[in-house]
């Protein structure tokens, strides 16, 4: 016989614990080891759970410095190869992060996980370079745009593989968020085949699906090792690929001479000066910063939810572009039009969808303070864990007395 206690309150992983009663026996199955509760006269082990506003402030920050790297990138690959900045970002990036995470947490990838970060790796490489290579053959603010579609894609596939449940606000809000994103992007635009616009388009469409696969493919891989190792060790195979993109992008004349069209003749390795900030913003605030709070706010939120922020990506853009422009640093900035306008559904679309993960954390709340009035009365009154919620035999499903 075993018996069977669980927690909904914990997010990540719920409290399993199965006492073998004829043995004496006890295993617990996903038990972080973090923070102490007592179940039934026993003490077990719970997750950590971070304050709500700490989760909500990480992931906004990391969107508005994601925003915001779209315009200082903007600037920065004028008249420099967009490959070449995204390997020094990626090259530079990768060590640090990852000398950091060693530091906090002393931990190394064991050797038979290597093919998780080579996912991992992978997908942050496609959405590097796609970004960076879109905005500069397109619009910055465009491609921030194009950034919460992410939580569309995401939400298709969380749900898809089953990791997720489709909610009415939750679909509403990605949509509306998505309508008012297209309305920017699509309103007064002049799109041509084999054009520069059209091109950035594809790109962000690919940046945008490499970033939502990234967070589905690194939440179950933190359940194992730490967020920023996670990230560090993902950007160094990123930067390994970024390499070779970065010489096969140099060696094919017509790749080259298409996305970089406005390069002097023999520059194709070189870093002007206008290059050296947007280099240290995209190092120290995009691929540090911004991807350690989201990597971390995805460990305690849903993977929808890790993204719902991205509308906030164009609002910004647009309001750094206006301001930039307004203070004579145009360069190849423009200014937005009533395209703009599509950030009211963006907003409204994002209330939705943060309405209903709210919500759905107040009826977990609920349901745990419901279940453990229960179970704690049921301990008291036969004095065992083994009756907190009932007992069951091998290969017999039903819990007795509580069937739900």
């Amino acid at each position: 016989k075993i018996s069977i206690f669980w927690s909904p309150s914990l997010r990540s992983s719920a409290i399993l614990r199965l006492r073998m009663v004829d043995k004496g026996e006890e295993l617990s199955l996903g038990v972080p080891k973090d923070e102490e509760v007592a179940a039934g006269g026993e003490t077990v082990k719970r997750a950590y759970q971070p304050p709500v506003w700490k989760i909500h402030l990480s992931l906004i920050l990391a969107q508005v410095i994601f925003g915001g790297g779209a315009v200082v990138g903007k600037l920065g690959i004028d008249k420099f190869n967009p490959i070449l900045f995204a390997f020094i970002r990626e090259g530079s990036a990768g060590p640090i992060l990852c000398v950091c995470a060693y530091l906090k947490d002393r931990v190394l990838p064991d050797p038979k996980h290597i093919w998780w970060f080579l996912w991992t790796g992978l997908f942050i490489f496609s959405n590097q370079l796609c970004f960076i290579v879109g905005i500069k053959l397109s619009n910055p603010v465009v491609g921030s745009a194009w950034q919460p579609s992410q939580a569309v894609m995401v939400t298709a596939i969380a749900i898809g593989i089953g990791r997720e449940r489709a909610t009415l606000f939750k679909i509403l809000g990605i949509l509306l968020a998505f309508g008012g994103a297209c309305f920017i992007v699509f309103y007064g635009a002049k799109m041509q085949a084999g054009s520069a616009e059209l091109a950035g388009n594809i790109l962000y469409f690919f940046n945008c699906l490499g970033t939502a696969l990234y967070i589905i493919c690194a939440q179950p891989i933190m359940k194992t090792y730490p967020a920023m190792s996670v990230t560090g060790w993902s950007y160094i195979v990123a930067s390994l690929m970024m390499m070779v993109a970065c010489l096969v992008g140099n060696s094919v004349h017509p790749i080259y001479d298409f996305i970089c069209d406005d390069c002097p003749p023999g520059s194709k390795w070189h870093v002007p000066m206008n290059a050296v900030f947007a280099l240290l913003y995209w190092i120290l605030l995009t691929s540090v910063g911004a991807y350690l709070l989201m990597t971390w706010g995805s460990k305690y939120a849903d993977a929808s939810l890790v993204l719902s922020y991205s509308p906030l990506q164009p609002a910004t853009s647009a309001i750094m572009s206006a301001i930039l422009i307004a203070a004579g640093f145009k360069g190849k900035l423009e200014e937005p039009g009533l395209n703009i306008l599509g950030v009211i559904g963006i907003f409204i679309g994002l209330g939705f969808v943060v309405y209903d993960n709210r919500k759905a954390q107040q009826a977990k709340g609920a349901e745990y303070l419901e279940v453990h009035s229960e179970t704690a009365g049921e301990s008291k009154e036969n004095g065992s864990l083994n009756n907190v919620v009932g007992e069951t035999k091998y290969g017999n499903p039903e819990i007795d007395g509580n069937e739900e």
